[in-house]
């Protein structure tokens, strides 16, 4: 059998090869756009400050694609207002307190004073852009030894300065693959006359917080220095099971008598807590060592 086309007669033979191809054809286009579909949900997924809104969800929906590797179950961690890595002996000191650290939060981070020591060291970053002064960024970075699924942006401008101040959220697998950690690290407002704003920029990271199931570490440099914004905080945290990390030696940095740098925690346990007293920023670094609590 054979069918004149305008090109030629063509047999069955040819026909079946050409109908053959062009299933194929429609195969393998699904394929490429079921391939592009997923190179689009690929992870880690970066939520931006002005889609912020969208965390919550991406949050949730990261849960549901855990990787089997992650943060191990008993991990390191120090938080660090580095006070713009001005002083130029910060910088090996940063890198000698990095070597021993699992996860690192750091406030006032200049990503072009740690270029070196990250990559030396293979941290997975997760860097919030907040204050620019003459070209030159400043913010927030959570630095950690396995990758991150999620991190969202915020952004909160101060009343007075009218200047931004960053957080980062951080969403990681735990190394048992069955649970994720939730960091957020912080660098919360610090001039204004009431607490609205500070109120307000706590709030918003408190919703995720209360979302999440698994254990959760925030902290960071929190501007602690009044009894009502302390209060805030306080109430915060007990209404999330929030649990601070207590330092022996605290060495934390001081204003008004009260400690300015935080570590709470969640479903951790604290094996140890210590502070170190520097020259090479105005806060002094915490460092605590964390357990998964058992359920």
């Amino acid at each position: 059998m054979s069918i004149f086309t305008p090109s030629g007669w063509y047999t069955t033979r040819q026909l079946l090869v050409g109908m053959i191809a062009v299933v194929a054809m429609g195969w393998w286009t699904s394929d490429v756009r079921a391939t592009q579909k997923q190179a689009a949900e690929a992870w880690p997924r970066v939520i931006t400050a002005d889609r912020s809104e969208d965390c919550a969800e991406t949050l949730a929906q990261a849960r549901q694609a855990l990787p089997t590797n992650g943060l191990a179950t008993t991990f390191s961690l120090f938080s660090w207002n580095v006070e713009k890595a001005q002083n130029p002996l910060l910088v090996p000191q940063f890198a000698a307190f990095a070597r021993s650290s699992d996860l690192i939060f750091l406030q006032e981070a200049v990503p072009l004073k740690k270029t070196e020591t990250v990559i030396e060291q293979s941290l997975f970053e997760a860097f919030v852009r907040g204050y620019v002064q003459d070209e030159i960024e400043t913010g927030v970075l959570t630095l950690a030894r396995a990758p991150h699924i999620v991190h969202c942006q915020f952004l909160s401008t101060e009343p007075w300065l009218r200047t931004p101040k960053a957080a980062s959220v951080t969403l990681y697998p735990m190394a048992d693959g069955n649970e994720s950690l939730l960091t957020v690290n912080l660098h919360a407002i610090n001039f204004s006359l009431g607490v609205e704003a500070y109120a307000d920029q706590l709030s918003k990271l408190a919703e995720l917080m209360r979302a999440h199931e698994g254990p959760v570490v925030f902290g960071g440099d929190l501007n602690t220095w009044s009894e009502r914004r302390q209060r805030i905080v306080k109430e915060l945290a007990s209404e999330l099971q929030l649990t601070a990390v207590p330092f022996a030696p605290d060495y934390r940095t001081t204003r008004f008598g009260r400690a300015l740098d935080h570590l709470y925690v969640r479903g951790l346990t604290w094996v140890d807590g210590h502070t170190e007293q520097v020259s090479t920023s105005d806060h002094n670094p915490l460092f605590a060592t964390l357990r998964r609590s058992t359920p």
